[in-house]
């Protein structure tokens, strides 16, 4: 009997990672040239701003095709769109709380929600240093990671011509992981809480077994 080929294919595990806006794509677009054994697709391909419900839209579609799709949300965001909102319009936090809840409950261990309060600039941050400081903005956050990262700026050159921020960082990505661990994780009945769950990209067994 002729053995199946398949049988000896490799499996090729590929992830998907969607980001709220420029930051998460430039940082994940590095990784990506980084780390060129992980199958990575980027969403959305441009550093653009996607409203909350297109981002939720575009996880879902993904998990179709995916071994994982991994969703970068800065709540500072949410927070900001929340104070913002009209009177008749659902508030923002409460929008991502029912998408946030449908997740776990229908794509558990299929799609992981990466939460950052304030901002991916916390993630970075705790690189540096650990920190359980609740900045009410991404300013404020910045404003701390200055202090390790003097010339930092919130733009596409920086990211990834200037420095190329994931190259720049790695060799104290275990670092972060162990500060950002010890924040645990993101708790929908207390979003207000400093956090950080990059680590559960960087924890992902497949990952880990690539980055080095």
């Amino acid at each position: 009997m002729r053995p199946n080929k398949k049988s000896f294919r490799k499996e090729i595990i590929a992830y998907a990672i969607v980001g709220d806006g420029g930051c998460e794509v430039w940082y994940s677009q590095m990784l990506k040239r980084n780390e060129k054994h992980i199958q990575v697709s980027i969403e959305p391909k441009l550093a653009q701003k996607t409203p909350l419900g297109k981002q939720f839209e575009k996880t879902i579609e993904l998990a179709e095709d995916y071994n994982k799709v991994f969703w970068i949300v800065d709540y500072d965001v949410i927070q900001k769109e929340t104070r913002e909102c009209k009177k008749g319009d659902k508030p923002k936090n409460q929008e991502f709380k029912e998408y946030y809840e449908y997740i776990q409950q229908k794509f558990s261990g299929k799609v992981i929600v990466i939460v950052n309060n304030s901002c991916l600039e916390f993630w970075f941050l705790l690189h540096f240093n650990f920190t359980s400081k609740n900045f009410s903005n991404c300013d404020e956050a910045q404003k701390e990671l200055k202090k390790h990262l003097k010339d930092y700026e919130k733009s596409q050159a920086y990211f990834t011509k200037q420095k190329d921020i994931y190259f720049l960082l790695k060799d104290k990505i275990q670092t972060a992981i162990t500060h950002s661990k010890k924040l645990g994780e993101f708790d929908i009945e207390n979003p207000d809480k400093s956090i950080s769950e990059m680590w559960k990209f960087f924890e992902d067994e497949h990952i880990k077994s690539i980055i080095k």
